[in-house]
């Protein structure tokens, strides 16, 4: 009798509990879950009888092992999909995918107000010293209140690297709330699609001069990998911060 289970595996963990209430339910699908450590002789069946692999898009958190490239897909001749749990899919080579015929999805802008919202935290956290603050209470070194002394955002320059459905919402964000100047680099956005996004287009060379606060909101791929190097921070001004949420 033919075998029509759909088989489905994940290394370590899997974004939301729904995922695995909602798989649940359907007795056509099998989902197996792998760990890290998890021995060869274990886990090589399991990917080889795979038609979908829910992956981790945090490269430190999966081993590279489970890292999909070339070498893997070999190994998992049944694979038709692999689905990151986050937008990012740095734990994949799409064009290893493309080239075996397995179709690569992200879940692009599921979690888009969550970042935005992180890198306002962050750029609040910086500009008020509050780390710091905190840290100088709880030993109770706090002498002077004055040497914490923050700064205020408003006026002040964010440029975003990446204009995306994050950073779109960075923007708006920035400019609505704190009344923020906002400039932007992204090569594959327009002038005027970028001035729809509340920012001003920039070069990369450009924002990193003139941005208080740097925000990276873009993936990692062929094309950004090496992107911010000594170069790139030596032509940020001395008081800027880079904050990276990517």
């Amino acid at each position: 009798m033919k075998d029509n289970v759909k088989r489905v595996f994940y290394v370590r963990y899997v974004a939301h509990p729904c995922y695995l209430d909602i798989i649940a339910q359907r007795p056509e699908i099998r989902l197996d879950k792998l760990e890290n450590e998890t021995a060869d002789d274990v886990a090589r069946p399991i990917m080889a009888a795979a038609h979908a692999y829910q992956i981790g898009s945090a490269r430190d958190e999966l081993k590279p092992r489970f890292h999909v490239q070339r070498d893997l897909l070999a190994r998992m001749p049944n694979l038709l999909i692999v689905s990151t749990n986050g937008a990012g899919f740095d734990t994949v080579n799409v064009k290893d995918c493309n080239d075996a015929g397995v179709l690569v999805v992200n879940q692009t802008g599921g979690n888009a107000e969550a970042v935005a919202t992180h890198v306002l935290a962050m750029v609040l956290m910086l500009s008020k010293q509050i780390i710091q603050t905190n840290h100088a209470l709880r030993r109770g070194t706090m002498l002077d209140r004055s040497v914490f002394m923050g700064n205020d955002v408003k006026g002040r320059t964010i440029g975003i690297v990446g204009i995306g459905n994050v950073g779109r919402r960075v923007a708006e964000l920035c400019r609505g709330l704190f009344g923020m100047q906002v400039i932007a680099c992204d090569p594959y956005l327009d002038e005027q699609t970028i001035a729809a996004r509340g920012a001003v287009k920039v070069t990369l060379d450009e924002l990193l001069r003139r941005a208080d606060f740097v925000s990276i909101n873009c993936p990692l791929d062929d094309s950004t990998r090496g992107m911010i190097g000594a170069r790139e921070f030596a032509l940020m001004q001395p008081h800027a911060y880079f904050i990276t949420t990517a």
